[in-house]
């Protein structure tokens, strides 16, 4: 080999070497950004910037709403709730007022179940506004919810909403279920679970409703923007599915065949509604004169 050919093979593994280097470095430096947007999606998304004195309103209830003026009224065991969420209720849930009509148009009691008793406040609201004749359950993972509970209210089983066991045996007492109010744990699977188990259980015309769903963006609760897994990042997957009839995709949810029997999605600040009907597929019909071709 000539000098010429050995210093020019000299240079060329300096080179090799070098690039080699700075790729490692441009591809280590990806990784790095990559996996510091990840952590800023899954942790820095939940934080709170208002100040916690801003959130708390003590002052009297107001509404012109039934569940407000209800609300009004109450002065048993504690209710915590976020105010914007009364009127809600009663926009979603005044039609099971006088009871539920199942499918043969038979009207009967409303079967009412609640995860998340607390102490027991809000099951006496829910007594209240659905009236006497409503079986209503509640579930809490917390004895003491149990032991505090206003048998007048309802009943109340202590156990997980993680556990689908537990969750049959409930929905197996109750004798079905026409309304499911998720204001448990709000861990992202644990809503998954108790969404997957129940909704079988619901009866068609029934309705399930989630609360708090802005736990969603909160690490605490498994939550993240965008973080896959969440009742959010669920619910946009939900509305894909509900949409099949229109595109060649996959069911991508595995908590419940919404082409099928997902008739409604409702979101509202925090809190989302889920519509079981029956759907069969689209049809689509013209009638009227024509007017022009």
């Amino acid at each position: 080999m000539s000098r010429g050919t050995d210093e020019s093979s000299v240079a060329y593994q300096a080179w090799l070497r070098a690039a080699t280097s700075a790729g490692r470095l441009r591809r280590t430096a990806k990784r790095a950004v990559d996996e510091v947007a990840r952590y800023q999606r899954q942790q820095g998304a939940w934080v709170r910037n208002i100040d916690e004195r801003i959130l708390w309103d003590d002052s009297p209830i107001r509404g012109s709403d039934a569940f407000s003026q209800v609300a009004a009224q109450h002065d048993g065991n504690l209710v915590d709730k976020w105010r914007h969420y009364l009127p809600i209720y009663d926009r979603v849930l005044s039609r099971f007022r006088d009871g539920f009509v199942a499918e043969d148009g038979v009207r009967r009691p409303l079967k009412f179940l609640e995860i998340g008793v607390a102490q027991g406040g809000s099951q006496q609201l829910w007594r209240t506004y659905l009236g006497p004749d409503a079986v209503i359950y509640g579930i809490d993972i917390e004895p003491q919810s149990a032991k505090v509970a206003d048998p007048a209210a309802g009943v109340v089983r202590v156990g997980s909403q993680a556990d689908p066991g537990f969750l049959q045996s409930v929905i197996t007492e109750m004798g079905g279920v026409d309304v499911v109010f998720d204001d448990g744990s709000h861990i992202a699977s644990h809503q998954r679970i108790s969404l997957a188990t129940l909704w079988p259980h619901l009866s068609w015309g029934g309705v399930y409703i989630c609360e708090d769903v802005h736990t969603a963006y909160w690490t605490q609760f498994e939550g993240g923007l965008g973080r896959p897994g969440t009742y959010v990042e669920e619910v946009k997957t939900l509305i894909d599915d509900m949409h099949r009839h229109y595109h060649d995709g996959e069911q991508q949810s595995q908590l419940l065949p919404a082409r099928d029997e997902l008739g409604a999605i409702t979101v509202f600040d925090s809190l989302v509604v889920l519509d079981k009907w029956r759907r069969p597929a689209p049809t689509r019909s013209r009638w009227g004169r024509q007017m022009f071709d």
